[in-house]
C-alpha cells in the first residue's frame, strides 16, 4: 500500500521523534499515551503530571529514596508522549505497524 504525501510527512516525523529520544523513551511514549488515552491528554492533565514529577523530584531528596525511572527519565517520557499526542491515532498505528520493532513479546 503506497502512503499519501502527507502520511509519509508525518511517518516522516515520527521517525524523526524516535531518532530524537532514545527508542526506550519512544516506546514508553507510546505506551503512556496508549495507557492514558487522548480523552485525557490535555494540557492541563499534562501540566499536573509534570508538577507531579517535580514534586516527587523534591520528595526522592529529602527522603534519599530514589524511584527506577528518575525524574529526568520520566519528563523525557511525557515530552515525547506530548509530541506522539500531535499525530493521529491512526498515524501511529501505521507507523507501529509499517516501522516499529516491538521485541520482548
Amino acid at each position: 500500500m503506497k502512503l499519501s504525501k502527507k502520511a509519509q510527512d508525518n511517518m516522516t516525523q515520527i521517525q524523526a521523534l524516535e531518532d530524537k529520544y532514545h527508542p526506550m523513551i519512544f516506546q514508553m511514549a507510546l505506551v503512556y499515551l496508549v495507557d492514558v488515552g487522548y480523552a485525557n491528554f490535555d494540557d492541563a492533565s499534562i501540566e499536573e503530571r509534570f508538577k507531579q514529577i517535580s514534586e516527587y523530584e523534591e520528595t526522592e531528596k529529602t527522603t534519599g529514596k530514589k524511584s527506577i525511572l528518575t525524574p529526568d527519565v520520566q519528563r523525557e517520557i511525557l515530552s515525547c508522549a506530548v509530541k506522539l499526542s500531535a499525530f493521529s491515532v491512526f498515524t501511529l498505528f501505521a507507523y507501529i505497524k509499517k516501522y516499529f520493532v516491538i521485541s520482548h513479546i
